[in-house]
């Protein structure tokens, strides 16, 4: 079964050049069983909160700390040392 869970993290890239990390990362994300549901930037443009859904803890876990993984974050301006799992997610509805 999977688990669903809101992230947050602190960034100094542009929302749009987050995204196109996002997209380079999908082959990572997929190799260790997580996908991203939906993504928002702080209204100070500072921080992204993310829901996502994995496979396993042990994934997530694998993915962060990744070294490609990790490069390609802080080369593109994430604060990898922020990133922060606010709470796990139950049932949710997007309208």
């Amino acid at each position: 079964m999977s688990m669903r869970f809101i992230a947050t993290f602190k960034k100094t890239c542009s929302f749009n050049d987050w995204l196109e990390l996002i997209d380079k990362l999908k082959p990572h994300l997929e190799k260790h069983g997580i996908r991203m549901i939906f993504a928002a930037e702080s209204e100070d443009r500072q921080s992204i909160y993310d829901i996502a859904e994995a496979k396993t803890m042990e994934g997530v876990e694998a993915f962060l700390s990744d070294p490609d993984v990790r490069k390609m974050r802080i080369d593109a301006g994430v604060d990898i040392d922020s990133h922060q799992v606010i709470s796990g997610i139950g049932d949710f509805h997007s309208f």
